[in-house]
């Protein structure tokens, strides 16, 4: 459940139970009071998570921060918080040394979390699959050409 919405119900509510005082109904008074159970139905339907609380297409039902741009908080705070840059002196064979010799943990200390990432990714490997050697070419042999 979607805490966000309890307010919206609860002000729904509200309203509805004012409708029960009301003594004279009119075609008026039947428009307001259909369109307020439909606001209660959105709340409601907003705080089961059918309809999503935020624009976030990873974070669905994440949490709603109104100041992040698409209005999700786990995007929002890697927003205000962006990863350390790339060092300008930046060599992926160093990089990799670092992770034989120390450690995934240790080079992602040391360089930051995308240097390391993109040394394994230049390096074509990545240190949690088993990367299986290509097997020997053939030897070209000029004379046949069929």
């Amino acid at each position: 459940m979607n805490p966000d919405f309890l307010p919206a119900i609860g002000a729904s509510l509200r309203n509805l139970c004012e409708f029960a005082a009301r003594h004279d109904v009119d075609d008026q008074t039947l428009t307001d009071l259909a369109a307020e159970i439909d606001r209660a139905r959105a709340a409601v339907a907003g705080a089961r998570g059918a309809v999503r609380a935020n624009r976030c297409m990873q974070h669905p039902g994440g949490p709603v921060d109104p100041t992040a741009a698409n209005g999700c908080m786990r995007c929002g705070t890697s927003q205000r918080r962006p990863a350390r840059p790339i060092p300008e002196d930046f060599v992926p064979g160093d990089v990799l040394w670092h992770i034989e010799e120390h450690g995934q943990d240790a080079a992602t200390e040391r360089f930051g979390a995308q240097a390391v990432t993109r040394a394994l990714a230049l390096g074509g490997r990545h240190p949690s699959t088993k990367q299986l050697a290509a097997p020997p070419a053939e030897p070209y042999d000029e004379g046949d050409l069929t």
